[in-house]
């Protein structure tokens, strides 16, 4: 067996704050971890955090999350078998391999206040990677999850609640590129690239 450790945050950040009134939820993003140290995240959130709308495909260091001391953390230990594990492993592998075919469902975000869904090839939120990831283990999820359901889905696992800040430990921030800078005009650039990709399903 197995373990995949699915992240929910609680980030401070506007876009965190305006995304938990909305939706009631505590907690406003998500993410999964292959490994017991914790040392590398994976969802589909911003890229940079200078740039809030150019997201997609991302490799999330730790250190995101310990950048505030509000930043507040439920880390969930999920079961799965070693063929459901290894099926995971290669679908992230391909979406690293081939990061810029991904972009960020923000269509699916807007979408789930009246409580429907857009589906799109190659495009995802936070929720529905991290509903997928599960899926493709061979968890039982519900048909729409968003990320209170997946939250009671997942409520007999083993769980650790707690400040980021004191649950994460030692992390660098690697290839995350979240606090690189980023000019407008190449955030302009590559934010129109990926809602065209998500519009017309190519750039």
């Amino acid at each position: 067996m197995k373990t995949i450790y699915v992240i929910f945050s609680s980030t401070d950040l506007k876009t965190g704050r305006m995304i938990r009134a909305v939706t009631r939820n505590e907690y406003n993003h998500c993410s999964v971890c292959l490994s017991g140290d914790l040392s590398k995240f994976y969802s589909f959130s911003r890229i940079y955090l200078g740039a809030p709308f150019l997201g997609g495909f991302t490799v999330e260091s730790p250190c995101r999350y310990t950048l505030s001391s509000r930043t507040k953390l439920k880390i969930v230990a999920v079961p799965v078998d070693d063929g459901g594990f290894e099926a995971v492993r290669k679908m992230i592998r391909n979406m690293d391999e081939h990061g810029e075919e991904y972009v960020y469902n923000f269509f699916s975000a807007a979408a789930y206040i009246f409580g429907k869904k857009f589906t799109r090839e190659n495009a995802f939120t936070c929720a529905e990677f991290t509903a997928r990831v599960l899926k493709t283990a061979g968890v039982d999820m519900p048909k729409m999850a968003n990320i209170g359901q997946m939250e009671a889905a997942l409520s007999n696992f083993p769980t650790w609640e707690g400040r980021a800040v004191d649950g994460l430990f030692g992390s660098s921030w690697g290839d995350d590129k979240y606090l690189e800078p980023i000019g407008r005009l190449e955030s302009a650039v590559q934010t129109c690239r990926r809602l065209k990709r998500l519009v017309v399903g190519r750039v």
